[in-house]
């Protein structure tokens, strides 16, 4: 019945979130400093998280923990990360499971970003009751999560199905920050999409030109006004993120696909051209994948958070029982 600390670790900003019994209660998000570090962080997130439990009226002694999520691989059984992609170099050299337990003397329970709002979506949103998914954030990089037989896919280096946005889908395509070349992120991803306007030839004669940032917020304003340019680099990011939904699809095998991101806003211009493709070119002879849009395209991760948090104390608890109680009369 205790309530949980959740953490959101993106690029951009870093989502705090405090959960009881599944319920997100309070929330706040503080500016992320990505590019001078995890550690410098970590004093302003001790300050918000302790505010929130002041507004909420909390000791620490009512929290079970804290579900971290970061944007890069993580060993989910040692709770550290294990490598990321020019945002918090020092991650890998920080102990946050240390921190968490100097600082409040709470669990902390690490994850991907992708596999932890897979969970969230599992647990509480649009994968509820299904034991076979995959998920694809489609954001500043491209994420993926996959769950296979109601079991996160993890691997023996933790990133099985994690790395769905680095499938090559054009092997003379353009370079990746992961230093792969036609990866489906190099392709068409946030980071990529202001070179892939000013790329076109007609760029200079295209009202998009006007923009001061070039997101797919822009683009699809100007695809609604039927600009040519705008149009046409859409179109690309549908073939691109088509090939990389199908090659998922081909290799985990899911019942359905969870898409999420900040362009879930414009959801109704493009999931049906997504679904058409996956319906034309995935070969699935018992059926079509269906393709659905997050719950919490904002908040999944928080809520896989919780989750994890829950379970991973209430694996840790019966392991306990095993070693004290069982094995002895054994």
């Amino acid at each position: 019945m205790k309530h949980t600390i959740a953490i959101d670790l993106g690029g951009t900003v870093i989502k705090i979130g405090l959960l009881k019994n599944g319920q997100l209660i309070d929330r706040t998000e503080i500016k992320a400093q990505s590019a001078s570090g995890l550690k410098p962080q970590l004093p302003e997130l001790e300050k918000t998280i302790d505010k929130m439990l002041q507004t909420n009226q909390l000791s620490a002694l009512e929290v079970l923990g804290i579900g971290f999520s970061f944007a890069g691989l993580v060993d989910s059984s040692k709770n550290r990360i294990l490598s990321t992609n020019q945002k918090y170099d020092d991650g890998p050299d920080t102990d946050l499971v240390g921190w968490a337990l100097e600082k409040w003397n709470w669990p902390l329970f690490a994850e991907n970003d992708a596999r932890m709002a897979l969970l969230g979506e599992w647990q509480f949103g649009a994968g509820k009751d299904c034991r076979d998914l995959v998920m694809m954030t489609i954001g500043t990089g491209i994420g993926t999560g996959v769950l296979i037989n109601g079991q996160l896919l993890k691997g023996k280096h933790f990133q099985a199905g994690n790395l769905g946005g680095h499938f090559t889908v054009n092997h003379e395509g353009s370079p990746c920050t992961c230093g792969g070349k036609g990866c489906v992120e190099a392709e068409a991803s946030t980071w990529r999409l202001p070179s892939l306007l000013k790329e076109h030839p007609k760029f200079d004669n295209s009202a998009i030109k006007t923009e001061e940032v070039l997101d797919f917020k822009a683009l699809f304003h100007h695809v609604g006004n039927n600009d040519l340019v705008a149009k046409e680099v859409l179109d690309h990011c549908l073939s691109v993120w088509s090939a990389g939904i199908i090659t998922m699809i081909h290799a985990f095998d899911p019942e359905i696909i969870i898409l999420s991101g900040g362009i879930m806003k414009s959801a109704s211009v493009f999931l049906p051209v997504l679904q058409e493709n996956v319906n034309k070119f995935a070969w699935t002879p018992w059926g079509k994948v269906k393709l659905v849009e997050a719950r919490f395209p904002d908040s999944a991760a928080l809520y896989g958070a919780d989750y994890l948090v829950r379970s991973s104390a209430e694996k840790c608890k019966m392991n306990s029982y095993i070693e004290n109680v069982i094995k002895p009369q054994l």
